[in-house]
């Protein structure tokens, strides 16, 4: 009886660190596939705003169209900021965009905080 109840005991400790590897993995991945659709939906928001640049609302326009592509991540989470510069005589679209992403394991949240702030920058030439 008391081999068993060792046995409990060691698989209760191990089960435990296992699932945390587990639920770890899954929310890095989460993580990633956060960082790529906001990615993404920045670079889209500068392809657009590049080639919108001198209408009216553009700016509005191309966060919109990097929304639209944001798929997966909730939108009210994201942020993109498209802003138009010139340098050295060249219009170019800079475009930055942030994602606060929610982890799902409560350690990796307690250890690294929560929300996690994914921010990415992207450059486009205007014209």
């Amino acid at each position: 009886m008391r081999g068993s109840s060792q046995a409990l005991v060691e698989f209760a400790l191990a089960i435990s660190v296992f699932m945390l590897l587990v639920l770890g993995t899954f929310d890095a991945a989460r993580a990633y596939l956060a960082y790529t659709v906001v990615s993404n939906a920045a670079r889209e928001a500068s392809r657009y705003a590049a080639a919108h640049v001198g209408e009216p609302g553009w700016m509005a326009a191309a966060a919109q169209a990097g929304a639209n592509l944001a798929v997966g991540v909730n939108p009210s989470d994201l942020t993109l900021t498209p802003t138009a510069a010139t340098v050295d005589a060249l219009p170019y679209i800079h475009v930055t965009g942030g994602y606060r992403f929610h982890s799902v394991t409560p350690l990796v949240s307690a250890l690294l905080g929560d929300p996690l702030m994914i921010q990415v920058e992207t450059y486009a030439l205007a014209g």
